[in-house]
């Protein structure tokens, strides 16, 4: 979609090399077109960009005429940084409120934390930043409002990601555990007198954490794109701000490789999520399966 854009493509790429000229020769516009191969046809270019990706060449960026795996690995940190520091804040709230909320069903805790859980669910990520920016920055002063360097700056940017994932997975978490406290077998370990406190952190725990799981994983994939709006809100850093600007100036060796480094890491997730529910439940393991169709051959 980037390719089929309006716009000269050269001019971009110009613009972003000299962002102080005010115009280009036409003799340089060409010069660029020559230089990257623009005047090729779409499927030519692609599939020469894809030969070289295969072999581990990334090419050079167009805009900074670097290569594209040192632009990469210069920005990294600071999105690793922030969707960590995010995670960790999100799921730690989305815990203990789903954990008060299944405590007592329909109490006023309970009601509150589904309350907070469907307000951060239909708020976007930029306006809850612009939002922090004028109270905890324009206001009151506390932290800045933009770009990176201390530890203050990461708080508002990974305050407005963790709200996202504590909404979204207090209402997944709540209906996990309650699913998990209403079995059956709940009841049995009661009726042996067992605590409270051991049937949640030993089975309902246990047994809520393998669906769980799975929309962790999904939400930890999401985070990566909404760094991008939220990186952009604080003036920040990263792959986010990054891929924006790969866009503005059409520098498509670093889009390309922005796509693939996406499209890789939700595969790696949605992997290391399928191996962390085996762990947890053997049931589902693709063993399991044939061991079970061993013994019923066997049987018949």
């Amino acid at each position: 979609m980037t390719f089929f854009a309006p716009g000269d493509k050269a001019a971009a790429i110009a613009h972003a090399r000299y962002p102080d000229a005010n115009g280009f020769p036409p003799e340089i516009l060409e010069g660029i077109r020559e230089e990257f191969s623009l005047n090729e046809p779409f499927f030519v270019q692609f599939f020469e960009w894809l030969m070289r990706f295969v072999q581990g060449d990334f090419g050079n960026s167009f805009a900074s005429n670097t290569p594209v795996w040192d632009v990469f690995l210069a920005n990294i940190t600071e999105t690793l940084t922030l969707t960590a520091t995010s995670l960790t804040i999100g799921l730690i709230a989305a815990f203990c409120l789903s954990a008060i909320s299944v405590w007592r069903p329909g109490s006023l805790a309970d009601r509150c934390a589904v309350a907070l859980a469907s307000i951060g669910a239909a708020m976007p990520n930029y306006w809850l930043g612009l939002l922090l920016i004028l109270l905890f920055a324009a206001h009151l002063g506390w932290l800045p409002a933009y770009g990176t360097g201390t530890p203050a700056h990461i708080v508002l940017p990974a305050l407005t990601l963790s709200f996202w994932i504590t909404a979204s997975q207090t209402r997944l978490m709540r209906a996990f555990f309650l699913e998990a406290k209403s079995a059956p077998y709940v009841e049995t370990l009661r009726l042996r007198g067992v605590s409270e406190a051991e049937i949640f952190w030993r089975h309902i725990l246990r047994h809520a954490a393998i669906p769980a799981l799975t929309m962790i994983g999904l939400d930890v994939a999401a985070l990566l794109e909404g760094t991008i709006i939220v990186e952009l809100t604080f003036a920040r850093g990263g792959i986010g701000s990054l891929l924006a600007g790969a866009v503005l100036s059409r520098d498509y060796p670093l889009i390309l490789f922005l796509v693939m480094f996406f499209a890789l890491v939700y595969v790696f997730i949605n992997t290391l999520i399928e191996i962390l529910q085996d762990f947890l439940d053997p049931r589902t393991s693709l063993f399991a399966f044939k061991d079970a169709d061993i013994r019923k051959g066997a049987r018949s």
